[in-house]
């Protein structure tokens, strides 16, 4: 939150200002053993430690063994350091953006693929149908639709319709009608050809 940046802010100035111009030693140690520097949590607040030891020179307190801070940090540094963060967020957010395009071209064509796999087995079970001496089915039409009269027989399931030769009816007078459809058809067949 805001208050919170404030607060990080307010400490590193203040860290800087009491190391600077305060001369604060930075190697004291707590009831632990601890340096403050050690303490700190926060990166603005351990960056205020590292721009006072740029700022101070390595000459007046022991850096690196007694205060444990880290390599010293010139403006300069924060800010290619903050470009170069800033940089990466870009990259990353650009890597993101095309990892998004690909997936959602990849949707595209996988639901094109669905859509032409769904028109080709509809037009092959309308080519059945036909060849049974059946009228093509609507598309769109529900599983439990009639394959004889088209009816569809709402409030039904699948196993509650009449079944022959993989095709679904209504009543058992569709499906009797369909069978003596298909055996005029089938002697018709024979004594023509």
């Amino acid at each position: 939150s805001s208050s919170d940046n404030d607060t990080t802010a307010a400490a590193a100035k203040c860290v800087v200002a009491l190391l600077t111009k305060g001369h604060a030693n930075p190697c004291m140690l707590d009831s632990h053993d601890r340096p403050a520097y050690y303490l700190t949590k926060n990166d603005t607040v351990r960056n205020a430690f590292r721009k006072a030891r740029f700022e101070l020179g390595e000459e007046i307190w022991d850096w690196t063994d007694g205060a444990k801070v880290g390599p010293p940090l010139s403006n300069d540094d924060i800010k290619n350091k903050r470009e170069k963060a800033a940089e990466k967020k870009r990259k990353q957010k650009a890597r993101q953006k095309e990892r998004k395009a690909l997936e959602q071209k990849r949707l595209a064509e996988e639901e094109l693929r669905v859509q032409q796999e769904q028109e080709k087995k509809e037009q092959e079970e309308n080519s059945r149908r036909i060849r049974a001496g059946l009228k093509p089915k609507p598309s769109g039409c529900s599983e439990t639709v009639c394959d004889f009269c088209l009816l569809d027989c709402e409030g039904k399931r699948k196993s509650q319709l009449f079944s022959r030769l993989d095709f679904l009816y209504c009543s058992s007078d569709c499906m009797r009608k369909h069978q003596r459809e298909l055996m005029a058809a089938a002697a018709t067949a024979r004594f023509s050809g």
